[in-house]
C-alpha cells in the first residue's frame, strides 16, 4: 500500500513550522573528536555513494587578547559521511573495514 505524503507550500506554514524544518536539515551529530595526529590525513568515506576522499580542512585564526593567537583549523562537513585519521588512504580502507563500514 503506498502513503500519500502531502506536499508542504512554505506560504501556508507558521514560523515556528519554518524554523523546524530549516532545524531538521541542517541537523548534525557528533559522535566524537579527535586530536590531530602529525604526519596523518583526515579522509571522509561518504556512506551512500562509497566514495573515498581527503576532507577540506581550512585553517582559522583567532585573536585571543593583544599578543595572544589561536591557530586551528575548520572542517567542511558533509551529509553522510565518516571522518577519520590515517596514514594513508590503503590504511583508511583498512580501518573502515576494521569498523564494519565496508566489507
Amino acid at each position: 500500500m503506498m502513503e500519500i505524503t502531502p506536499i508542504i507550500e512554505k506560504e501556508r506554514l507558521s514560523k515556528e513550522q519554518i524554523e523546524y524544518l530549516q532545524k531538521q536539515q541542517t541537523e548534525y551529530k557528533l559522535l566524537g573528536k579527535q586530536r590531530r595526529i602529525p604526519g596523518h590525513t583526515l579522509f571522509s568515506f561518504n556512506m551512500k555513494t562509497g566514495e573515498i576522499k581527503k576532507a577540506a580542512v581550512k585553517p582559522v585564526v583567532t585573536i585571543i587578547s593583544d599578543n595572544v593567537v589561536a591557530h586551528k583549523t575548520e572542517i567542511a562537513i558533509e551529509p553522510f559521511c565518516y571522518y577519520e585519521q590515517a596514514l594513508n588512504e590503503k590504511s583508511f580502507v583498512k580501518r573502515l573495514k576494521r569498523n564494519g563500514l565496508i566489507k
